[in-house]
Protein backbone atom coordinates (compact mmCIF):
# COMPACT_ATOMS: atom_id res chain seq x y z
CA UNK A 1 0.00 0.00 0.00
CA UNK A 2 1.28 3.54 -0.91
CA UNK A 3 0.17 6.67 0.96
CA UNK A 4 0.77 10.08 0.03
CA UNK A 5 0.46 13.02 2.84
CA UNK A 6 0.04 16.70 1.44
CA UNK A 7 -0.25 19.58 3.40
CA UNK A 8 1.02 21.49 6.95
CA UNK A 9 3.81 20.74 8.49
CA UNK A 10 5.07 22.18 12.08
CA UNK A 11 7.68 22.66 14.80
CA UNK A 12 5.67 21.91 17.54
CA UNK A 13 7.19 23.63 20.40
CA UNK A 14 6.75 23.08 24.03
CA UNK A 15 7.49 26.02 25.90
CA UNK A 16 8.30 24.82 29.35
CA UNK A 17 10.91 21.93 28.31
CA UNK A 18 12.29 24.02 25.49
CA UNK A 19 12.28 21.68 23.12
CA UNK A 20 10.20 21.34 19.88
CA UNK A 21 9.15 18.24 17.58
CA UNK A 22 8.32 17.99 13.78
CA UNK A 23 4.48 17.34 13.84
CA UNK A 24 1.63 18.37 11.61
CA UNK A 25 -1.39 16.34 10.80
CA UNK A 26 0.04 15.20 7.48
CA UNK A 27 3.75 14.64 8.81
CA UNK A 28 2.67 12.83 11.49
CA UNK A 29 0.38 10.47 9.18
CA UNK A 30 2.73 10.33 6.75
CA UNK A 31 5.69 8.73 9.37
CA UNK A 32 2.88 6.37 11.10
CA UNK A 33 1.80 4.93 8.01
CA UNK A 34 5.58 3.75 7.68
CA UNK A 35 5.45 2.88 10.83
CA UNK A 36 2.22 0.99 10.26
CA UNK A 37 3.57 -0.81 7.25
CA UNK A 38 2.78 1.32 4.10
CA UNK A 39 5.11 0.25 1.56
CA UNK A 40 5.57 3.95 0.44
CA UNK A 41 4.70 6.69 2.51
CA UNK A 42 5.34 10.40 1.18
CA UNK A 43 4.90 13.82 1.82
CA UNK A 44 4.33 16.22 -0.62
CA UNK A 45 4.09 20.32 1.20
CA UNK A 46 5.83 23.31 1.88
CA UNK A 47 8.99 23.75 3.75
CA UNK A 48 10.08 27.07 5.81
CA UNK A 49 13.65 28.22 5.25
CA UNK A 50 14.75 27.95 8.68
CA UNK A 51 16.58 25.40 10.89
CA UNK A 52 12.88 24.13 12.17
CA UNK A 53 12.15 23.10 8.64
CA UNK A 54 15.82 21.76 8.19
CA UNK A 55 14.83 19.26 11.22
CA UNK A 56 11.62 18.55 9.89
CA UNK A 57 13.22 17.22 6.87
CA UNK A 58 15.76 15.33 8.22
CA UNK A 59 13.19 13.37 10.91
CA UNK A 60 10.97 12.63 7.53
CA UNK A 61 14.35 10.97 5.77
CA UNK A 62 15.04 9.21 8.96
CA UNK A 63 12.15 8.11 8.94
CA UNK A 64 12.06 7.00 5.55
CA UNK A 65 9.30 8.90 4.63
CA UNK A 66 9.52 10.45 0.63
CA UNK A 67 9.97 13.90 -0.06
CA UNK A 68 7.74 14.49 -3.13
CA UNK A 69 7.59 17.79 -4.83
CA UNK A 70 8.22 19.90 -1.88
CA UNK A 71 8.79 23.56 -1.99
CA UNK A 72 10.89 26.06 0.02
CA UNK A 73 9.47 29.18 1.20
CA UNK A 74 11.65 32.32 3.11
CA UNK A 75 9.34 32.50 5.70
CA UNK A 76 9.53 30.57 9.26
CA UNK A 77 8.20 27.14 10.21
CA UNK A 78 4.85 27.32 12.29
CA UNK A 79 5.70 26.91 15.61
CA UNK A 80 2.29 26.12 18.05
CA UNK A 81 2.84 26.45 21.59
CA UNK A 82 2.49 23.63 23.48
CA UNK A 83 1.38 22.98 27.04
CA UNK A 84 1.83 19.31 28.40
CA UNK A 85 -0.09 18.66 31.38
CA UNK A 86 0.59 16.22 34.44
CA UNK A 87 -1.50 13.24 32.65
CA UNK A 88 0.58 13.63 29.01
CA UNK A 89 -2.40 15.84 27.86
CA UNK A 90 -1.32 18.80 25.66
CA UNK A 91 -3.18 22.16 24.86
CA UNK A 92 -2.29 24.47 22.43
CA UNK A 93 -1.74 28.14 22.15
CA UNK A 94 -1.18 30.05 18.68
CA UNK A 95 2.54 30.52 17.71
CA UNK A 96 3.93 33.19 15.64
CA UNK A 97 1.55 34.73 12.61
CA UNK A 98 4.05 35.28 9.83
CA UNK A 99 4.94 31.88 9.49
CA UNK A 100 4.46 30.08 5.89
CA UNK A 101 0.62 28.06 6.93
CA UNK A 102 -0.13 31.87 7.84
CA UNK A 103 1.35 33.61 4.75
CA UNK A 104 0.76 30.47 1.93
CA UNK A 105 -1.35 28.35 0.63
CA UNK A 106 -0.27 25.19 -1.30
CA UNK A 107 -0.88 25.37 -4.96
CA UNK A 108 -1.29 22.09 -6.66
CA UNK A 109 0.73 21.85 -10.17
CA UNK A 110 0.11 18.89 -12.85
CA UNK A 111 3.49 17.34 -12.06
CA UNK A 112 1.83 17.19 -8.12
CA UNK A 113 -0.79 15.29 -9.34
CA UNK A 114 1.15 12.85 -11.86
CA UNK A 115 2.79 12.28 -8.81
CA UNK A 116 0.00 11.70 -6.66
CA UNK A 117 -1.57 9.56 -9.12
CA UNK A 118 0.32 6.59 -8.23
CA UNK A 119 -0.66 6.61 -4.95
CA UNK A 120 -3.43 4.39 -3.07
CA UNK A 121 -4.51 6.95 -1.00
CA UNK A 122 -4.00 10.90 0.04
CA UNK A 123 -4.27 12.04 3.26
CA UNK A 124 -5.20 15.72 3.30
CA UNK A 125 -6.42 17.86 6.48
CA UNK A 126 -8.35 21.07 7.44
CA UNK A 127 -4.92 22.70 8.24
CA UNK A 128 -3.99 21.67 4.01
CA UNK A 129 -5.54 24.47 2.80
CA UNK A 130 -6.09 22.42 -0.44
CA UNK A 131 -10.25 22.12 -0.64
CA UNK A 132 -9.97 23.52 -4.03
CA UNK A 133 -8.16 20.77 -5.52
CA UNK A 134 -10.12 17.82 -3.87
CA UNK A 135 -12.52 17.31 -6.75
CA UNK A 136 -9.81 16.48 -8.92
CA UNK A 137 -7.48 14.57 -6.36
CA UNK A 138 -10.96 12.62 -5.61
CA UNK A 139 -11.04 11.70 -9.32
CA UNK A 140 -7.19 10.36 -9.37
CA UNK A 141 -6.55 8.23 -6.49
CA UNK A 142 -8.25 7.67 -2.73
CA UNK A 143 -8.49 10.37 -0.47
CA UNK A 144 -8.07 10.39 3.24
CA UNK A 145 -9.27 14.13 5.17
CA UNK A 146 -8.85 14.88 8.54
CA UNK A 147 -11.59 17.13 9.65
CA UNK A 148 -10.19 17.55 13.79
CA UNK A 149 -12.80 18.94 15.99
CA UNK A 150 -14.47 21.40 13.28
CA UNK A 151 -18.49 21.39 13.26
CA UNK A 152 -19.04 23.65 10.33
CA UNK A 153 -21.88 21.78 8.16
CA UNK A 154 -21.38 24.42 5.35
CA UNK A 155 -17.89 22.83 5.25
CA UNK A 156 -18.70 19.43 5.23
CA UNK A 157 -20.86 19.57 2.34
CA UNK A 158 -18.52 21.27 0.52
CA UNK A 159 -15.71 18.97 1.05
CA UNK A 160 -17.37 15.72 2.15
CA UNK A 161 -18.61 14.74 -1.54
CA UNK A 162 -14.84 14.18 -2.39
CA UNK A 163 -13.37 12.43 0.29
CA UNK A 164 -12.99 8.60 0.71
CA UNK A 165 -12.36 8.33 4.47
CA UNK A 166 -13.48 11.19 6.85
CA UNK A 167 -11.71 11.12 9.97
CA UNK A 168 -13.29 13.53 12.99
CA UNK A 169 -12.59 13.87 16.94
CA UNK A 170 -15.06 14.17 19.00
CA UNK A 171 -14.32 13.62 22.52
CA UNK A 172 -17.24 15.88 24.32
CA UNK A 173 -19.72 13.72 22.04
CA UNK A 174 -21.73 10.79 23.51
CA UNK A 175 -22.09 7.48 22.36
CA UNK A 176 -25.70 9.01 20.85
CA UNK A 177 -24.63 11.76 19.63
CA UNK A 178 -21.97 10.21 17.79
CA UNK A 179 -23.69 7.38 16.13
CA UNK A 180 -26.12 10.64 14.70
CA UNK A 181 -22.83 12.58 13.64
CA UNK A 182 -21.97 10.25 11.79
CA UNK A 183 -24.97 8.75 10.25
CA UNK A 184 -25.91 12.21 8.77
CA UNK A 185 -22.30 12.81 6.97
CA UNK A 186 -21.90 9.35 6.15
CA UNK A 187 -24.76 10.39 3.41
CA UNK A 188 -22.97 13.05 1.55
CA UNK A 189 -20.49 10.52 0.35
CA UNK A 190 -17.76 9.18 2.07
CA UNK A 191 -17.09 5.33 2.25
CA UNK A 192 -16.22 5.33 5.88
CA UNK A 193 -16.33 7.90 8.47
CA UNK A 194 -14.51 7.66 11.89
CA UNK A 195 -14.55 9.47 15.45
CA UNK A 196 -12.13 9.27 17.21
CA UNK A 197 -13.17 10.30 20.91
CA UNK A 198 -9.80 10.24 23.30
CA UNK A 199 -10.13 8.13 26.36
CA UNK A 200 -13.42 6.44 24.76
CA UNK A 201 -14.53 4.23 22.51
CA UNK A 202 -13.64 5.29 18.69
CA UNK A 203 -17.01 5.09 16.21
CA UNK A 204 -16.23 3.48 12.45
CA UNK A 205 -19.16 3.77 10.58
CA UNK A 206 -19.69 2.38 6.53
CA UNK A 207 -23.02 1.53 4.91
CA UNK A 208 -22.59 -1.42 5.56
CA UNK A 209 -21.83 -2.43 9.62
CA UNK A 210 -20.79 0.10 12.55
CA UNK A 211 -18.14 -0.92 14.94
CA UNK A 212 -16.63 0.75 18.41
CA UNK A 213 -13.02 0.50 19.27
CA UNK A 214 -12.04 0.76 22.27
CA UNK A 215 -8.29 2.51 23.09
CA UNK A 216 -5.50 0.24 24.39
CA UNK A 217 -4.45 0.37 28.32
CA UNK A 218 -1.31 1.87 28.35
CA UNK A 219 0.92 4.43 30.43
CA UNK A 220 0.72 7.81 28.89
CA UNK A 221 3.80 9.91 28.47
CA UNK A 222 2.31 12.69 25.65
CA UNK A 223 -1.33 12.50 23.73
CA UNK A 224 0.33 14.61 21.07
CA UNK A 225 -0.37 13.06 17.34
CA UNK A 226 -2.57 10.25 18.44
CA UNK A 227 -5.03 10.90 16.44
CA UNK A 228 -3.23 11.13 13.73
CA UNK A 229 -1.74 7.39 14.30
CA UNK A 230 -5.02 5.94 14.66
CA UNK A 231 -5.36 7.54 10.94
CA UNK A 232 -2.67 6.52 9.51
CA UNK A 233 -3.09 2.48 11.44
CA UNK A 234 -6.67 2.99 9.90
CA UNK A 235 -5.29 2.99 6.71
CA UNK A 236 -2.79 1.02 6.20
CA UNK A 237 -4.60 -1.90 7.43
CA UNK A 238 -7.79 -1.63 5.91
CA UNK A 239 -6.12 -0.69 2.23
CA UNK A 240 -4.59 -3.81 2.47
CA UNK A 241 -7.62 -5.76 3.96
CA UNK A 242 -11.01 -4.29 3.73
CA UNK A 243 -11.59 -5.27 7.29
CA UNK A 244 -13.29 -2.84 9.54
CA UNK A 245 -12.81 -4.21 12.51
CA UNK A 246 -9.27 -5.41 12.16
CA UNK A 247 -8.22 -1.72 10.81
CA UNK A 248 -10.17 -0.39 13.91
CA UNK A 249 -7.91 -2.27 15.98
CA UNK A 250 -5.12 -1.75 14.29
CA UNK A 251 -5.42 2.11 14.35
CA UNK A 252 -5.84 1.54 18.21
CA UNK A 253 -2.33 -0.34 18.78
CA UNK A 254 -1.04 2.50 16.30
CA UNK A 255 -2.28 5.38 18.54
CA UNK A 256 -1.21 3.79 21.89
CA UNK A 257 2.57 3.49 20.57
CA UNK A 258 2.49 7.29 20.13
CA UNK A 259 1.14 8.20 23.63
CA UNK A 260 3.89 6.34 24.65
CA UNK A 261 6.21 9.10 22.97
CA UNK A 262 7.40 12.68 23.56
CA UNK A 263 6.05 14.42 20.35
CA UNK A 264 4.15 13.15 17.79
CA UNK A 265 6.81 10.98 17.03
CA UNK A 266 10.12 11.79 18.77
CA UNK A 267 12.90 13.41 17.16
CA UNK A 268 13.64 16.03 20.32
CA UNK A 269 15.59 18.66 19.43
CA UNK A 270 16.09 21.76 21.55
CA UNK A 271 15.75 25.51 20.91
Amino acid sequence: MKIIAVGDNVADTYIKQKVFFPGGNCVNVAVDAKKAGADVSAYLGMFGDDDRAQHIKQSLTEENVELINCRKVYAPTAQPRVILTDDGDRTFAPGPKNSVMHLLSLRLTPTDFAEIKKFDVVHVGIDSGIENYLDELHHITKVSFDFSDSRNEGYFKRVLPFVDYAFFSGSEMSDEQVEEFAKKYLTLGPEVIVITRGAKPALLLTSQESFYQEPQTVKIVDTMGAGDSFIAGFLVSYLNQNNLQEAALAASKNAAVTCQLSGGFGHQKSF
